[in-house]
């Protein structure tokens, strides 16, 4: 479009054809009472403003721009036009059903620290987003450092690992291996509750079943972002923070 002293509008009709319109706004209204404006200031920093107004004169969307190339868009009241949506049932919650085992060593289990089962069932809920059967297997030293050896070459213990077997009918299959030793004694060293050091894990290793990862520096902040508001619905206070 060639420069102009202010903004041209085109009316688009069904077969495409265009006519310029003398304006400066565009406002299309429809029989019911609702209305859309278009308004382009002149400046290349001025406002794009988009106003839609149900028929009480509610104000539904506004959008300015912040710069000339970004836009913000702040919505301050949405009214559901289409009646049959409002009757629709929300979507069910993703189902969990989830074995726990406890394999730890009587010398090395603690059971007055270890969580319940029923925590860790609401904690791996809380991190769920699809249908799911995840099997927990709470280990002691030994087992954990063979594991970690055998599926990952590295010869110690961990806190967690995960292992995915496949997904059928949308149904995620796999299974946590939570050393609780080590869960333990990293919750002492960093003067957490053993249970929120417990419930991070399994969330973090939840997140894992379902493909997130934190391979590098922005996988990494995303699970991490995902972690913390995670925890933080579930009264758990960040555990990237330094206490």
């Amino acid at each position: 479009m060639a420069q102009t002293e202010s903004p041209v509008f085109f009316a688009i009709d069904a077969s495409g054809r265009r006519r310029e319109l003398k304006a400066e706004a565009i406002e299309v209204q429809w029989p019911d009472g609702r209305v859309l404006s278009l308004n382009l200031l002149l400046r290349a920093w001025g406002d794009v403003e988009l106003m839609a107004e149900a028929p009480d004169g509610t104000p539904v969307i506004q959008m300015q721009s912040a710069s000339c190339n970004l836009l913000n868009l702040r919505l301050a009241t949405i009214h559901d036009t289409v009646e049959d949506e409002a009757d629709e049932a929300p979507p069910a919650p993703a189902t969990l059903d989830m074995p726990i085992e406890n394999c730890v060593p009587k010398d090395e289990d603690d059971k007055t620290a270890r969580p319940k089962k029923s925590q860790i069932r609401t904690w791996a809920r809380s991190a769920l987003g699809q249908d799911a059967v995840v099997g927990v297997r709470l280990v002691g030293e030994e087992e954990g450092r063979t594991l970690n050896r055998e599926y990952r070459d590295k010869d110690y213990a961990t806190n967690v690992l995960t292992f995915v077997y496949d997904e059928t009918d949308g149904v995620l299959n796999g299974d946590l291996v939570i050393c609780l030793p080590v869960v333990m004694q990293e919750a002492k060293d960093q003067g957490k509750p053993v249970a929120d050091h417990f419930a991070h894990l399994v969330v973090h290793g939840m997140l894992h079943l379902q493909g997130l990862d934190h391979e590098d520096d922005e996988e990494a902040a995303l699970m991490e972002a995902l972690e913390v508001d995670i925890l933080a619905r579930l009264g758990i206070p960040n555990p990237y923070e330094d206490n």
